[in-house]
């Protein structure tokens, strides 16, 4: 239960699919305690007692059924087979009372499917409950009413039913567009990072080539540490804990003769492939989700400079205020594009720089608007030999 309290608490860390598992649990002790207090008095309705006992025992059932949804993680299953369960036993109640508690079924069935925050969902069942709760209240005015209230009054019933539902509506709606946006600005920000990390790598290795270290997987203290704590890990699951030494030796053949390699070779396994293949998601010598989760833990811990208005400001014309200053950044700018490896090859690595004419055809495209004014580009294309010969690569 504490573990469960805690998740509940944590839930803006959770993936989605234990969020919902978690909104499950918490709906399905609802739904039992609902149940519980429905026994006491379901006898008087106007049912048989068979059928009474009956239902109550299909709902039983109903509920050890959505338990082994959930511990067979059937996640989604179980959030229809919930919705149904609670429909159902609003059916329960309408058809077998017409008192105003059956009334506010309706209200409680709108609020668990609100509850899971799902567009569809709400759509489909809301709809479907919201229009039934609307029949209903025609059919059965004459018990909702009391002796003393006005002509008319039970389209309140009908009015307050249905904002309900529109309200929700909304704010499914406007969720559903929060989680698209916020969707789409992690592929646009995940394509960056990618490129951020894609340079880093490349940095890193031609710094560790040109100081003559070997690859970080070959060092021995790192692989001492990360066989002693593989073999520690898998003692705590399994039995025999060196079993693991045979992975880890697999996952360093990777790093050394790539995926491809080890797929193609007919002398190995079906099953060692397998293995390799999952593996591979975890290298360290190119950009995989293991290096993002350790780019991301070590930049955590790194001190961000002081914030300042231009600080996300990029356009030289802003950045440089003086015009000569504006000339100079112009000239860092060319000559860090024709020295440096700032442009992919045909194989997607970043090895290549750019030549004159493809610096040109860069300045002139219309992107380049967010950068450089037009009196700049204009001052590049005048004094473009200028740049070349005193600025390009050398050789």
């Amino acid at each position: 239960m504490i573990d469960f309290l805690r998740r509940v608490v944590n839930t803006d860390f959770l993936p989605m699919n234990e969020v919902r598992k978690i909104k499950v649990v918490l709906i399905m002790t609802f739904l039992l305690i609902v149940t519980a207090a429905t026994v006491g008095f379901a006898f008087s309705f106007v049912y048989d007692d068979v059928v009474t006992i009956v239902v109550m025992a299909v709902f039983v059932l109903g509920a050890g059924f959505i338990y082994l949804l959930i511990r067979f993680n059937r996640i989604m299953a179980a959030i229809h087979v919930t919705i149904v369960y609670t429909i159902a036993l609003m059916m329960f109640y309408t058809q077998g009372t017409d008192s105003f508690y059956a009334y506010l079924f309706f209200y409680i069935s709108l609020s668990v499917i609100v509850f899971y925050q799902e567009l569809y969902i709400y759509l489909t069942y809301g709809t479907a409950v919201a229009g039934y709760g609307v029949f209903y209240i025609l059919m059965h005015a004459d018990n909702l009413l009391a002796p003393e209230d006005i002509p008319g009054s039970i389209y309140a019933y009908v009015v307050l039913l249905l904002l309900f539902y529109v309200i929700f509506l909304i704010q499914s709606l406007h969720n559903e567009k929060l989680y698209t946006d916020l969707n789409l600005e992690w592929v646009k920000l995940n394509q960056v990072i990618g490129s951020y990390q894609d340079f880093t790598l490349y940095h890193l290795e031609e710094i560790r080539k040109r100081e003559k270290g070997i690859p970080f997987y070959e060092d021995r203290a790192f692989r001492k540490a990360v066989d002693e704590l593989s073999v520690f890990v898998c003692e705590q699951l399994k039995e025999h804990g060196k079993d693991i030494t045979n992975v880890l030796d697999l996952y360093i053949y990777i790093h050394e003769r790539g995926l491809a390699k080890i797929i193609d070779n007919e002398e190995l396994s079906t099953s060692t492939k397998k293995i390799a293949n999952r593996l591979d998601k975890y290298l360290l010598n190119r950009r995989t989700d293991m290096v993002s989760i350790l780019m991301n833990f070590f930049t955590r811990f790194r001190t961000s400079e002081p914030y300042r208005p231009n600080r996300y400001e990029y356009h030289l014309g802003r950045l440089a205020p003086a015009t000569d200053e504006q000339i100079v950044a112009l000239a860092f700018v060319y000559r860090y594009l024709a020295n440096e490896p700032s442009a992919f090859d045909a194989w997607g690595e970043p090895l290549k720089t750019m030549s004159h004419e493809e610096i040109c055809q860069l300045f002139a495209a219309p992107e380049m608007e967010e950068f450089l004014s037009d009196g700049q580009v204009a001052f590049f294309k005048e004094n473009a030999d200028l740049f070349r010969d005193h600025l390009g690569r050398k050789g």
